[in-house]
């Protein structure tokens, strides 16, 4: 492999994960949610084996939600190597996500901001990182949302899934390093399937 080159993720990572609460499937691309949920540190959290390679402008990944479970409560995200694997990614420094059961972006807290429609069983969710422009950005379905960290504020502009441009973030300086793909699921019977991409120039 030449020096420039870096690995991008392939798999889930089944050795650092919160395996007490999921079943990671033995391709390490679905996951299901097999606890019962009894409070707020019972997430099931898997980052991918790989951080997301640093060194290119683009960098993209998607999930596939075969079931949204009890209370569809799956979010998307980036971390960093050290995140606790009990929380939602957005919820602990370092991290961002996007959550399906309410919409909102977290980074950094338990405390997220409006940003985007829910998502449900059937619904394809992806999230990346512009490198160029330093964002994140998230998408469902055609639907292509984004957002400013800056101040903060995420506009919306339209909740259907049917491409519009919903929003902007920018990459929060704090969140230096490599970031980590993250999936979190939270409530009975949630089950995904983690899709690769090497979508990065």
């Amino acid at each position: 492999m030449e020096e420039d080159e870096e690995e991008a993720p392939k798999e889930l990572n089944t050795i650092n994960s919160s395996g007490g609460f999921l079943v990671v499937a033995p391709d390490k691309l679905s996951v299901k949610y097999t606890s019962v949920s009894l409070h707020g540190h019972d997430v099931g959290v898997v980052q991918a084996d790989t951080p997301a390679p640093m060194r290119r402008l683009l960098y993209y990944f998607e999930i596939y939600v075969k079931d949204a479970g009890a209370k569809g409560q799956i979010a998307i995200g980036f971390t960093n190597e050290g995140f606790k694997m009990r929380r939602q990614p957005g919820w602990e420094v370092n991290s961002c996500g996007y959550h399906g059961d309410d919409g909102l972006l977290y980074r950094g807290q338990g405390k997220g901001d409006a940003f985007g429609p829910t998502y449900t069983t059937g619904d394809t969710v992806g999230g990346g990182i512009n490198y160029a422009s330093q964002e994140f950005f998230f998408t469902l379905v055609q639907l292509f949302i984004v957002c400013y960290s800056h101040d903060f504020v995420c506009s919306y502009v339209d909740a259907s899934k049917n491409g519009a441009i919903v929003g902007t973030v920018s990459k929060e300086k704090e969140m230096k390093g490599h970031l980590f793909p993250t999936i979190a699921v939270h409530s009975q019977n949630e089950e995904y399937v983690y899709h690769f991409f090497c979508v990065f120039i």
